[in-house]
């Protein structure tokens, strides 16, 4: 059983690289890196889905659990699916509705079959195999690991752009930084490891990456000070406030200075150009968008002007992106998702017995809707930043699941000790359960 857990546990590791954001699919079937859609990637991810097969296989009973595991999540797929009835390519929408599936199911699979400490080391080892790599990359393959288009110079790694190694970053800080805090990892190794993604962040330039690897130490940080009476929470709260006060107040007084500090300009790299072509096209089909990964594929789809001439595949922002794919209702689904991460993780720090999981779910939650503003976050196929937010979900889900079991079964206990005691010829005294080797009271006189 070690050696099958040990060969599972590999796989899984194994799936998360490939969903990691990075040319390894297409530079290990002789693809280049330019091509994420290249023919032989196609092949090495249908091979991944048959390792999601097996995996889920081995879990029977699982298997039967995972499309209930988290409802809106369920219900975001089949959406996805179903978008292909109004597509503007149907067979595309389809296929990449297939893509969009596995990588969900195996989100949920991560957040059912293993404990939360055991999640967040496999994330945090798939993503530290990433980070080696890049830094190989960049000494070894120049070509491959430096970005000479755009941002010449930034650090990409393996990664396909400089900005998805700033996100992919993030999350390896987070999961290192809360290994660290729990003492659920080795320090010596977890540290260093550390230190390496920050740099990593830096030198790649994504200034987004920086400022969202900023808020997850300061969110974890902050969790601490949640709990307790209202003499500690008070006090946190409006420390809190102030911040963001003095945060909202200084961007939008100094926000040149603020955006050319991290290498943005005011039109944040063109993104204003993009957006409002964006909104004209949500307009044009606003309750049910244009079909899941519909939008920018093709040389002459609405978003050939971007693809074609700027080499953009996405809106760069997570939530016109889900309204280009599902309309109205995927925004909505998406909203809830983000919601209940906000909401309910922040109520579950503040009031159950163990924040620390709760702690990660509401970090998650705030740094995916910070990385939103600017990239496409949500509903994405093969992609770590929809799984995140899937095993977040699930895992919110799955505790309030087991809470209400709990509730339950203490409801069922009063109940069994109160008929219990009604029922005694000696009076409630002794209305408890018998205990074990108890032979009854003494015989009265």
């Amino acid at each position: 059983m070690k050696v099958l857990e040990v060969l599972e546990k590999s796989i899984t590791v194994f799936c998360i690289v490939s969903f990691g954001g990075s040319v390894l699919p297409a530079l290990l079937t002789g693809g280049g890196a330019t091509d994420p859609d290249a023919p032989g990637a196609v092949i090495y991810f249908m091979a991944v889905y048959v390792m999601i097969l097996g995996l889920i296989a081995l879990r029977p009973s699982l298997a039967f659990r995972i499309p209930t595991g988290s409802p809106a999540v369920s219900l975001i797929v089949a959406l996805a699916f179903l978008s292909a009835l109004w597509s503007i390519y149907p067979d595309v929408t389809l296929r990449r509705a297939v893509a969009f599936l596995f990588t969900t199911a195996f989100a949920v699979y991560l957040a059912l079959r293993y404990t939360f400490p055991e999640i967040v080391r496999m994330l945090a080892t798939g993503l530290s195999i990433l980070m080696v790599l890049s830094y190989a990359s960049v000494f070894a393959m120049p070509a491959v690991g430096l970005d000479h288009e755009q941002h010449v110079g930034a650090w990409k790694g393996i990664f396909w752009q400089k900005n998805v190694t700033g996100r992919m970053m993030v999350w390896l800080v987070l999961c290192l930084l809360w290994l660290d805090w729990t003492r659920e990892g080795k320090r010596w190794v977890v540290r260093p490891l550390l230190l390496m993604a920050l740099l990593l962040i830096v030198m790649s330039r994504s200034g987004t990456g920086l400022v969202t690897s900023i808020l997850v130490a300061g969110l974890l940080l902050f969790s601490g000070f949640v709990r307790g009476g209202i003499r500690s929470f008070a006090p946190a709260m409006a420390f809190v406030l102030l911040v963001a006060v003095v945060g909202i107040t200084s961007g939008t007084t100094f926000w040149h200075d603020i955006l050319y500090m991290l290498g943005r300009d005011p039109t944040l790299t063109g993104r204003t150009v993009l957006w409002e072509h964006t909104l004209m096209s949500i307009q044009d089909r606003f309750l049910l968008g244009w079909g899941y990964g519909a939008y920018w594929y093709g040389a002459y789809g609405p978003g050939s002007t971007f693809t074609q001439g700027w080499g953009i595949n996405s809106a760069h922002n997570g939530w016109m992106e889900a309204w280009l794919d599902l309309g109205l209702p995927g925004v909505i689904l998406t909203a809830m998702l983000m919601g209940r991460l906000l909401i309910q993780g922040f109520g579950a720090i503040r009031y159950s017995e163990n924040r620390a999981e709760p702690a990660w779910i509401f970090t998650v939650g705030c740094a995916l809707l910070l990385i939103s503003v600017s990239e496409s976050v949500f509903l994405e196929r093969h992609s770590l930043n929809w799984i995140v937010l899937v095993i977040a979900a699930t895992r919110l889900v799955q505790r309030r699941r087991w809470a209400k079991m709990q509730a339950r079964m203490q409801d069922q206990q009063q109940a069994y000790n109160a008929g219990f005691a009604s029922s005694s010829p000696y009076g409630t005294s002794y209305g408890g359960p018998p205990a074990a080797g108890w032979s009854g009271p003494a015989r009265p006189g």
